[in-house]
């Protein structure tokens, strides 16, 4: 898991809220490491492409960015006050460590009124979010002279091992599904292709699906294939709400997702001895999935997710092994899908 855990560690330090960071330069400067054709797109998205044998396509999407902030406004004492990139819990955030990805980056904290000058009746309130603002420590002509309203903000990341072969760090949610991404090229690149393959780290599903329709439209391809965390253990969740940590991929099924596809995930997965569990996904599938199923006369993508826990948080949590086996899947199921005669 060595591996794994060099290139999960390089992404989720890496910073991507919107257009902004330097994870598309990471994801870019991997692919073309292991001699992977790789193209930083005007989108943000980065692109990666191995050929195939025939003129058939396969996209493989895992979403580049993260949840974070965008500064709002600046006031006299150069306090940041914050919007939200895709949806954040507002009740974890007093105390958080940031940064600001200004002219450079600085580095600052989440912060409100004490609990001392807060009325009692407010007290077990959560505050919203125009009642926080980061303060950075610096004078406020310094703050103006670095941030500017429209800067993104995101938490501030700590790579930490856990027992075994957990990990926690921020941005996991999707970096998880870009690190199982980039080892599935590395793999398929190894070996003789029926399809053309076109691996797609997607800019800004948190929040427009941007990068996800654009490509989905572009591309040559006849299936899809979408990489994204799903919902691990939690206290007081129904099993079919989530998927121990450990436990494997999970395949999902529904509406959008054609049952040929999560049908023969799951064949593949017991042929090669994989553990997984089944997401019921009855309407939408909240992921990528949803904008490249729907794209032009429509296109046939199922849905594998990365079991994730306290996601959307600076402390998500993923299991190693599970990246493994999803990719383990992926590049088993894309050598089945190129024998279909459909």
């Amino acid at each position: 898991m060595e591996s794994i855990d060099e290139l999960l560690e390089k992404l989720t330090l890496a910073t991507g809220v919107g257009y902004s960071g330097d994870v598309k330069n990471i994801i870019h400067d991997e692919l073309q490491r292991s001699q992977i054709k790789s193209t930083i797109e005007k989108d943000g998205s980065v692109s990666g492409y191995l050929k195939g044998r025939t003129d058939r396509g396969i996209m493989l999407a895992c979403h580049i960015d993260e949840v974070g902030f965008m500064v709002s406004s600046i006031d006299d004492a150069g306090r940041l006050s914050l919007s939200s990139v895709g949806g954040i819990d507002i009740s974890i955030l007093p105390a958080q460590q940031v940064l600001i990805h200004g002219r450079k980056t600085i580095q600052g904290y989440i912060a409100a009124k004490p609990p001392h000058l807060v009325p009692k009746e407010e007290r077990k309130k959560i505050l919203p979010l125009d009642k926080l603002f980061v303060d950075t420590g610096l004078a406020p002509s310094e703050v103006r002279n670095i941030v500017e309203i429209g800067d993104c903000v995101s938490f501030f990341g700590k790579y930490m091992k856990l027992q075994g072969d957990l990990r926690t760090v921020k941005s996991l949610d999707n970096r998880a599904g870009i690190a199982c991404g980039i080892l599935v090229m590395r793999d398929l690149a190894q070996r003789e292709r029926a399809f053309n393959i076109y691996f797609v780290a997607t800019s800004q599903e948190e929040y427009t699906g941007l990068g996800a329709r654009i490509h989905a439209y572009r591309l040559p391809i006849d299936y899809g294939i979408v990489v994204d965390v799903t919902f691990a253990e939690y206290p007081d969740l129904k099993d079919h709400e989530i998927y121990p940590l450990g436990s494997g991929p999970v395949i999902g099924r529904g509406a959008t997702i054609p049952e040929k596809l999560s049908d023969l995930l799951i064949e593949t997965a017991k042929q090669n001895d994989i553990s997984y569990r089944i997401e019921p996904l009855p309407t939408s599938t909240g992921t990528d999935a949803d904008d490249i199923a729907f794209s032009r006369e429509g296109i046939a993508t199922c849905v594998i997710g990365i079991p994730l826990r306290y996601m959307h948080t600076p402390v998500e949590v993923v299991c190693l092994k599970d990246i493994d086996r999803t990719k383990r899947l992926i590049v088993s199921y894309i050598e089945k899908l190129t024998e279909r005669k459909e």
